[in-house]
């Protein structure tokens, strides 16, 4: 068992969503993760309560704990929250830091954008040390055959898929696929596409995994931005760091892929980001 120690000064916000984002989505046979600080508060945020709770992971009858010795002393890993000079040092302890805004006082929406991050590297770090309950890697040509038969399940596009397959990543478990998300290379930007996760393995990260890690393959490429069509998922990318734009403001090269000239409705919407 490894075990991840999220540390902050109060304990109360940015780690307190760390470990619990954590142990939502790790295999618990791989990995676990605690949370403390130098100077615990009395209780968790309140805006923090709501924000995780609107995710489904109620923190109301957790309280902030100090960070000990003895607590320390079965860890592997410290990650501390972006809190400088003030954050904790554990000797012998191999540390990471997470430069994160505090959301003490923040706004909901503020506080939504911050559990969103800290999600987001949660599940790059899950990733990154094999500690997720499914596999990430890079697609092979065996791996075609269920990757068309998730979308066709989920209704979305397959034309052009096999053309650009090699830039797809797949979800494994036990060898078989559960999710897969790609991408269409034009010279300096990239077109996301195709990312489905089986219906049983939703709103378990594997998306979130997926996307991250074909943005961080889009971005060893040297691409400087990601488009996207949808006509469902806008509000999960705009979440993300996506911005709505419109549909002619596309590099003419891009607009030429099959998702723009056929195979997504005008009526989906158009997103951007950098990266």
């Amino acid at each position: 068992m490894n075990t991840v120690l999220f540390a902050c000064i109060h304990n109360a916000g940015r780690s307190q969503m760390a470990a619990a984002l954590f142990n939502h989505f790790a295999d618990p046979s791989r990995a676990r993760a605690i949370s403390a600080g130098t100077q615990p508060g009395s209780r968790v945020h309140p805006e923090v309560l709501q924000a995780m709770g609107e995710v489904g992971i109620d923190l109301s009858q957790v309280k902030p704990q100090k960070l000990t010795d003895e607590l320390a002393s079965g860890a592997q890993l410290l990650v501390t929250m972006g809190c400088g000079e003030a954050c904790p040092v554990v000797p012998g302890l191999k540390r990471d830091d997470w430069p994160l805004e505090d959301p003490k006082g923040k706004s909901v929406e503020r506080v939504r954008e911050i559990r969103n991050e800290v999600k987001q590297r949660v599940l790059e770090l899950l990733s990154a040390r094999g500690w997720l309950p499914v596999q990430i890697r890079k697609a092979t040509p065996d791996d075609l055959p269920e990757v068309l038969q998730l979308l066709s399940e989920a209704a979305l596009p397959i034309a052009g898929v096999a053309d650009h397959f090699k830039n797809f990543h797949v979800a494994l478990q036990e060898k078989q696929v559960l999710g897969a998300a790609g991408a269409e290379i034009y010279g300096e930007y990239a077109l996301l596409r195709s990312v489905v996760v089986s219906a049983t393995r939703r709103n378990l990260g594997v998306g979130d995994t997926l996307i991250g890690r074909v943005t961080t393959y889009l971005h060893s490429r040297g691409i400087r931005g990601i488009y996207l069509l949808t006509t469902t998922a806008g509000r999960y990318f705009l979440q993300r760091g996506y911005q709505l734009i419109e549909r002619d403001h596309v590099p003419v090269t891009l607009q030429q892929s099959v998702e723009f000239t056929g195979a997504c409705p005008d009526s989906a919407q158009t997103l951007y980001r950098d990266i």
